[in-house]
């Protein structure tokens, strides 16, 4: 962080600042803190899912969808945080899935704004949910995936409406960042 203003910026601004550098801008910012780099993959990753504030810790979605390349340090994250949290370990793996399958069902959406060539994330974790094959749409899999972490977290949420915006949310912004490049 820069210094002087370290003290004054919260870890949540500190990582929200960080994914606009990746360019996910869908996050309010509570102050004008600026970024200079990115911490390394494995630890936003488990600094993301360790936030208390849902909003941020989902976000973590929208990074795999924006930086698919991020999938080799999944690994990586989810033993650290199978040591200090396996919660957040099982929240992380469950929402690494969510990106593989929106990544399926928003390629159409999301192909034009990456900037690196088109990347799959690999699935890494279907098999560990007993989730069925490619073979099923990818809404029916995310659909299957919200049940699944209702039940592994206990959290009565509607986890395929949250993943699904987090996707809408990121290819929203995306989009008018588009418009508004055309328009100057």
């Amino acid at each position: 962080m820069q210094s002087g203003v370290a003290e004054a910026v919260s870890e949540e601004e500190a990582l929200v600042a960080e994914l606009e550098l990746l360019g996910i801008r869908y996050l309010s910012r509570q102050t004008h803190y600026q970024a200079v780099q990115v911490r390394p993959a494995d630890r936003l990753l488990v600094d993301l899912v360790r936030q208390p504030n849902s909003r941020t810790r989902e976000s973590v979605i929208a990074v795999f969808l924006a930086c698919p390349h991020y999938a080799h340090d999944v690994p990586t994250a989810v033993a650290k945080l199978d040591a200090i949290n396996p919660a957040c370990a099982t929240n992380l793996r469950l929402f690494y899935t969510a990106a593989v399958f929106l990544q399926h069902k928003y390629r159409s959406r999301l192909e034009p704004f990456l900037r690196e060539e088109w990347l799959w994330l690999p699935d890494l974790f279907s098999a560990d949910f007993g989730f069925p094959g490619e073979d099923v749409p990818a809404a029916r899999r995310l659909a299957l995936l919200g049940y699944v972490h209702r039940e592994a977290t206990g959290v009565l949420v509607n986890w395929t409406g949250t993943y699904d915006n987090v996707a809408y949310k990121l290819i929203r912004r995306w989009e008018m960042e588009q418009v508004w490049s055309r328009s100057q």
